[in-house]
């Protein structure tokens, strides 16, 4: 169970390099979709390439900063990460804990966030399945439609970065509730303004994201489609317990989802 937590938080972290969960994140409350206008600040005039993304979390409870690589990809606004639990960096897992992560199916994760269909799609490749969830249903119903955040862009700086010449800026986003977020970006004067480092505050955590073998050319289109032969389940918490179930021993007596008195 340890190593579920450690998954659970490492799965967490890496999502911050999809809009979705940033908007969640740094919007707070439930999910926010995270559009056009945010992803301009951010990405400049790219909105198609695939790129490497190092993450890297240090938290002052922590002797030594996490790290993982991340594969990139975006289209025309709609954004796939796939990240592999077992090359995780700065954490002591033992072998057991890894072998447990791929027979569960976690070892590699795959997120998908369709702009154009404002869905996103959370992919277990070794479970072959996946979830849809809609972000606009997951905002609480109590409370009126959330406004799109105020955006300020603030140079505060210049700096070379990969032997690239960036601006630095700091991008602040005020929601509705008039609580600001901000989050730092180096943007490559050279390169459209392309992000080629960000970093930000979350959870108590510093959060920063560095881009590497970037490559302007558009990635094939299927890949922001959950593959056909994928089982598809209506949550998260669905696609785990089918996948607890899986791993009962025939002689557990645990009835079938749904099913029992």
């Amino acid at each position: 169970m340890k190593a579920l937590r450690i998954c659970t938080l490492i799965v967490a972290a890496a999502c911050l390099t999809t809009p979705v969960v940033f908007g969640q994140r740094m919007m707070g409350g439930g999910m926010r979709d995270f559009g056009g206008a945010q992803m301009a600040k951010i990405f400049g005039q790219n909105q198609t390439f695939t790129a490497t993304a190092e993450v890297t979390i240090a938290d002052k409870s922590r002797p030594e900063p996490m790290q993982m690589d991340t594969a990139y990809a975006v289209l025309k606004g709609n954004v796939r990460t796939e990240m592999d639990m077992t090359t995780m960096k700065g954490i002591n897992m033992p072998p057991q804990a890894l072998a447990q992560m791929k027979q569960m199916g976690m070892d590699r994760t795959v997120s998908i966030y369709r702009t154009d269909k404002k869905l996103l799609y959370l992919i277990y490749p070794g479970l072959k399945g996946y979830c849809e969830i809609n972000p606009a249903s997951m905002q609480p119903t109590d409370k009126p439609e959330q406004k799109e955040p105020k955006i300020e862009t603030t140079p505060i700086g210049k700096e070379t970065v990969d032997g690239h010449p960036c601006v630095k800026n700091k991008v602040t986003f005020t929601t509705d509730d008039g609580k600001p977020h901000e989050m730092i970006v180096w943007q490559a004067s050279d390169m459209k303004d392309f992000p080629l480092k960000t970093e930000m505050q979350a959870g108590g955590a510093t959060v920063t994201t560095h881009f590497r073998d970037i490559k302007m050319t558009a990635p094939d289109a299927a890949l922001f489609d959950p593959p056909t032969d994928y089982k598809a389940y209506g949550s998260l918490q669905e696609m785990m317990m089918a996948n607890m179930q899986r791993m009962m021993p025939p002689s557990s007596g645990m009835p079938p989802q749904g099913g029992g008195n």
